[in-house]
């Protein structure tokens, strides 16, 4: 499976707190009100000001947000929400590059501009393009995952990208297949319904599979003007975001990680530097390399353990660990338990 394009690099921020747009919570109030419940309430337990709801191009950190669908699922009793909510909203919720990829003229190019602007609205995840032989699959991943579930938070941006598809190529469209990498919940019905394809848990990767071909469609409200004046937009956007090297280097680890290739040198050479070159620079800003993929490699470690059943053996292969033994000493050293033991207590 060969990628084709890559998430880029994200706004500069605080290293361990990703920030998203406040437009990422739309219908939240409205869904809440309806299983009657006070959407003010979750959003305060959650730590989100419920009057910045009112200011979408607002941002809120990544790890809030995460939390307001937490607790959303919890106090409904609604394992899906978080699919639930992907249905009430819009791309446009993304800001500009929402309406860019809109009206892009086919949806090979909307995909790519999306990955290449997804900075803009969200810091804390990242979307990929990969293409095996007549498949595609558009694939999503996130970023701190550690103290809190990222199940709601991922059910919810692969159901708006299924809404967004069929948006752009007709609603009678389907994928031929989502997968996510956690468990399956007791009921999938929910599930079958909104994507009306198979859906597959505790898999490899988060995905939504579709036909190679369909990246050659035009999409129903391509606008060929519109689109070069709003690509023209968010690109004013990002020039006043930063240049976050670390970020950068962070995402680049956790994509390498899935070939078990991520060592210095590749990472090096994906932002075209050398390695003592990227050493000097992440040493300017106070970081290194060792330390930031050991992060990394932690988080997916705890995303993995929270969210599936695959065995810690396997994790530890995944993550490039030569031995469990290795891992497991690596992990209690950062979490002060073990991998088994974290996992029990997470499932709690």
């Amino acid at each position: 499976m060969s990628a084709t394009c890559l998430s880029p690099d994200r706004r500069s921020r605080p290293q361990d707190d990703p920030i998203i747009r406040v437009g990422c919570l739309e219908g939240y109030r409205t869904l809440l009100l309806e299983f009657g419940h006070d959407p003010q309430l979750a959003l305060q337990k959650a730590g989100i000001e419920p009057s910045l709801l009112n200011y979408p191009d607002r941002t809120i950190s990544v790890l809030a947000y995460r939390r307001a669908l937490n607790i959303a699922a919890e106090i409904t009793g609604t394992r899906h929400f978080g699919l639930l909510l992907s249905q009430r909203q819009t791309f446009e919720k993304l800001g500009a590059v929402g309406y860019l990829v809109r009206h892009a003229p086919d949806l090979r190019t909307s995909i790519e501009r999306l990955i290449l602007h997804f900075r803009t609205h969200d810091t804390g995840s990242m979307t990929r393009l990969e293409v095996d032989g007549a498949y595609a699959y558009w694939r999503h991943g996130l970023e701190a995952v550690v103290n809190d579930s990222a199940v709601q938070q991922t059910e919810l941006a692969i159901g708006l990208a299924c809404k967004f598809l069929r948006s752009a190529l007709g609603e009678t469209w389907n994928p031929l297949a989502i997968y996510f990498e956690h468990v399956a919940p007791r009921d999938t019905q929910p599930f079958r319904a909104v994507f009306r394809c198979p859906v597959h848990f505790g898999q490899t990767l988060t995905a939504l599979e579709f036909p190679r071909t369909d990246l050659d469609r035009p999409l129903r409200q391509s606008d060929a003007g519109l689109f070069h004046i709003l690509e023209q937009h968010v690109e004013r956007i990002e020039e006043g975001l930063g240049n976050d090297l670390c970020g950068k280097v962070r995402q680049i680890i956790q994509q390498k990680i899935e070939s078990g290739v991520y060592r210095l040198d590749e990472v090096a050479a994906s932002l075209g530097l050398q390695r003592h070159a990227l050493q000097r620079r992440l040493k300017a800003e106070g970081a290194n390399f060792q330390q930031l993929r050991d992060d990394v490699r932690f988080e997916i470690g705890c995303r993995h353990l929270r969210e599936t059943d695959t065995p810690i053996s396997e994790i530890a292969g995944m993550l490039g660990y030569a031995e469990t033994a290795v891992f497991t000493r690596a992990f209690a050293r950062r979490a002060g338990q073990s991998p088994r033991a974290w996992r029990q207590a997470a499932a709690r």
